[in-house]
């Protein structure tokens, strides 16, 4: 009987070590579990707190958002009173933001940017058939809205090499490798100068089969054939690209939105020599065509753009070094017609150098368009990788 008992004490004690550890474990994991969740809803909570200031907590928003009021707020505020919207082409009246504050169609700026000290602006403009309405705000050091122009002018003028050149009182890129791209909304232009009242002259980047055109195809007597004139006024490369621009051919290198940007400017259509080695635009711009909204490059335009010093003269084999106009295996009309020939314009050639060509000629059409001084920068450095994107 005692020997039994000594057995029953001895497999009792094992039984009560063996089963411990079982119960110790899934304590643990209740701890644990618990631990679990506790954190996981201080995460969220954390989570919900910080969503819930990001909404309520700061009246703060965005500067392009408060530019987007501004413009919202000028338009409502002109639809009251359309009779003081401008009336004549270029035309520019201002409304301030106070102005906009107290006819109660946006929050006052301390409001919208809580702790920085804003001024805005509407500045509204007639171009073409439509206004147009670009916003202003000025928050100090902190942000200020800023023209595509003075991006371009914060590039630096340079005397050698690549850049922006001060040519003939106007900024002028020079060479093959510069940060001139533009991004617009149907397709890639070039900025080929900053004119002296800051607007900006682009040139189409690349161009396909479908952007081709005769100079002129009518009958001339004097060669008693087709051969065209190159009187830019009468031609069919201009209603070519008054066609364009409408949007009459189904090419769209212009959106709404893009044309919205653009500004009437002069064509030169002055008549120059082979030989003419004057780049300066004087003898093209001695006979403007007005108010244009496309057009052509001038000859001195595309020498300008080369950095070779042995481009002096129209049709120098040396324009084409240098040059970022080029388009290999492209040729494509310049506006410029020969003096010599009232049945040649000049053509830049798909090695890039200038050369004579008869008006009936078929070569490919690179439009030419003006971009207004207000025009506002998005993004963007300018460069092919990163171009310039507009507001």
């Amino acid at each position: 009987m005692n020997e039994n008992k000594g057995k029953e004490i001895i497999s009792n004690t094992n039984n009560n070590q063996t089963s411990k550890p079982v119960k110790d474990n899934k304590e643990m994991k209740k701890k644990l579990m618990r631990i679990m969740l506790i954190v996981a809803g201080v995460l969220v909570l954390f989570l919900i707190i910080i969503l819930i200031f990001s909404l309520f907590g700061s009246g703060n928003k965005s500067y392009e958002e408060i530019e987007q009021d501004l413009k919202n707020a000028a338009i409502e505020y002109y639809e009251v009173q359309s009779g003081l919207l401008p009336q004549e082409e270029g035309e520019t009246i201002t409304v301030r933001a106070n102005a906009l504050v107290e006819a109660e169609l946006m929050k006052p700026l301390s409001e919208l940017r809580e702790g920085e000290s804003c001024s805005g602006r509407v500045e509204v403009s007639k171009v073409g058939d439509n206004i147009v309405y670009t916003p202003y705000l000025d928050c100090g050091d902190k942000y200020t809205t800023k023209e595509l122009y003075k991006a371009v002018l914060e590039q630096g003028i340079v005397t050698s090499g690549n850049g922006l050149y001060d040519l003939n009182g106007e900024k002028v890129y020079r060479g093959d490798d510069v940060n001139n791209y533009v991004s617009l909304d149907n397709a890639i232009y070039r900025i080929v100068k900053v004119t002296s009242d800051n607007k900006l002259l682009l040139i189409l980047n690349e161009v396909d089969s479908t952007l081709s055109s005769y100079y002129d195809d009518r009958y001339n007597p004097t060669k008693r054939f087709n051969s065209g004139f190159n009187d830019y006024r009468i031609s069919r490369i201009k209603e070519f690209l008054d066609d364009l621009y409408k949007g009459k051919n189904d090419i769209k290198i212009l959106s709404k939105n893009d044309k919205e940007k653009l500004v009437s400017f002069n064509l030169c259509l002055g008549k120059r020599n082979a030989t003419e080695t004057s780049n300066t635009n004087a003898i093209e711009c001695s006979d403007v065509l007005e108010n244009q909204m496309i057009g052509l490059l001038t000859a001195s335009d595309y020498m300008n753009a080369s950095l070779d010093i042995n481009c002096k003269a129209t049709t120098d084999k040396s324009c084409q070094n240098y040059n970022y106009l080029r388009l290999k295996e492209t040729e494509w009309w310049l506006l410029t017609g020969n003096a010599a020939n009232d049945y040649e314009a000049y053509v830049v050639k798909s090695n890039g150098y200038i050369d004579i060509n008869t008006t009936s000629g078929y070569k490919k059409v690179r439009p030419t368009i003006m971009l207004n001084n207000n025009i506002m920068i998005k993004s963007g450095s300018g460069s092919e990788a990163n171009p310039f994107v507009l507001k």
